[in-house]
């Protein structure tokens, strides 16, 4: 029995030998200039091991810690999103004078037409986004099926289409309202359906984001100089995210509901 787990172990490369506090970290590989051989006998990418340390740091810290620290930046992101949604528009509801919060929501269908722009760019500047899709292995859970250009391919797919159901959806409907024409129940829900859609995408695609921050990862050929984000950036990509996925859901959810009463 002990021959075969030998056997079984050095199949395995013998890493169950190496004590936890003598596993490169990938910071460790980041920082060395072998990272690839460091990659291969600590388990780290190799496409991971060659990145330099990020701004943040994080990509130096052992796997288990840069886990939590994505799980803590998804917990920030989704409080941040019910705080907005809840007390933070309902106070605004409140403040503005009757009428007036409605009204501003109406216009929010106009980030359709944002996404309707970031998913053609998927396509005209495919390697930009590639270069920010987590490689197989980051923060030691990340092993999604697919390559980089099909899951760039079909998010940007994803977001002409929910961007333009949500904008011209939104706006033909305002049209038809204007125009006093009956509109088919199914047509009424294509705005809220798509900004509900846009709201789980935005989940969907915040890896990437995340792998900026924690890796320093750059869009290659957007990114100005082609230089990692200075960490004050992605606070305030991370804030603007929190409104943009407060937007969808409160219009979504809005929206729905105005449907139901048109019924």
């Amino acid at each position: 029995m002990v021959p075969l787990l030998l056997v079984a172990l050095l199949a395995c490369g013998g890493e169950s030998f190496v004590p936890p506090q003598a596993k490169p970290s990938p910071g460790a590989c980041a920082a060395s200039t072998a990272g690839a051989a460091l990659a291969a006998c600590g388990g780290v990418p190799a496409a991971l091991a060659e990145m330099p340390p990020a701004p943040s740091g994080i990509n130096t810290l052992p796997e288990s810690q840069q886990a939590a620290v994505v799980l803590g930046l998804f917990v920030f992101l989704a409080a941040g999103t019910l705080l907005l949604v809840g007390p933070i528009f309902q106070f605004l509801q409140q403040l503005l004078p009757e009428g007036w919060f409605k009204n501003w929501q109406k216009t929010w269908p106009i980030l359709g037409a944002f996404y309707i722009a970031a998913g053609v760019a998927h396509f005209t500047a495919a390697e930009a986004f590639e270069s920010i899709y987590p490689p197989e292995g980051t923060w030691g859970f990340w092993y999604l099926p697919g390559s980089a250009s099909f899951h760039v391919a079909w998010t940007g797919v994803a977001e002409i289409a929910g961007g333009t159901g949500l904008f011209v959806g939104a706006l033909l409907l305002g049209l038809a309202g204007a125009l006093q024409m009956e509109v088919p129940r199914l047509l009424r829900q294509i705005p809220a359906l798509s900004a509900l859609g846009l709201f789980a995408l935005t989940w969907v695609v915040t890896p990437a984001n995340v792998y900026m921050y924690t890796h320093g990862a750059q869009m290659v050929g957007l990114t100005p100089g082609d230089q990692p984000i200075p960490v004050e950036f992605h606070l305030i990509r991370g804030l603007l995210q929190v409104v943009l996925l407060g937007i969808l859901w409160s219009y979504s959810s809005a929206a729905r509901e105005e449907a139901a009463e048109a019924r």
